[in-house]
């Protein structure tokens, strides 16, 4: 691993403990075995290690998106299995790590908003539109997409997690069925 992943890997483990804003560049040199002057040869702050960071994972997220786009053909199965990577995220950064990012870095936070606003709901869109199978109700795709995104936003977010002792996992499963399946029973 070369210094520069060592030192995102470092913040990572330390992020998972301490949250992005409890780090310090003491603690990062010596978690990633390397000075404080090399961790200045390859990033100028904690600000722009962070961000590193989350175009790593970001990168990460989209190749994953990728493999399951071809995976599968049936739009229903591309949607679940995109509802399963969603979570993975907590995987890479804990909930708490993410409620630290929000709350202290804002402007980077935004970064996975974006991701999440641009790219998710592209791909909800172009599966509703693309619908070959006839798998979905014709609906307006801006409407649900839109309304699905404002959800995320407001429900799969760390601060209302932690808040309400959800999991990531079971908080995004409840948004995907009420938005896929909805809330009355089938008689």
């Amino acid at each position: 691993m070369d210094y520069k992943q060592r030192i995102l890997h470092a913040l990572k483990e330390l992020a998972a403990q301490r949250g992005f804003s409890g780090a310090t560049m003491d603690e990062l040199a010596a978690r990633a075995g390397v000075s404080k002057r090399t961790i200045y040869r390859y990033f100028n702050s904690k600000e722009e290690i962070i961000d590193a960071l989350l175009d790593d994972i970001l990168s990460i997220y989209e190749q994953k998106i990728l493999q399951m786009l071809d995976s599968c053909e049936n739009p229903v199965e591309k949607m679940s299995n995109i509802i399963k990577i969603v979570p993975q995220i907590t995987q890479i950064i804990t909930p708490a790590a993410l409620h630290d990012l929000h709350r202290h870095y804002p402007h980077l936070w935004e970064k996975i908003e974006r991701f999440r606003a641009e790219r998710i709901q592209q791909l909800f869109d172009d599966l509703l539109l693309s619908d070959e199978y006839r798998c979905f109700k014709p609906i307006n795709p801006k409407i649900f997409t839109t309304a699905l995104m404002a959800s995320i936003r407001s429900v799969v977010n760390p601060a209302f997690i932690i808040e309400n002792n959800l999991s990531v996992e079971e908080t995004i499963q409840t948004l995907f069925t009420i938005f896929l399946s909805g809330i009355v029973m089938k008689e």
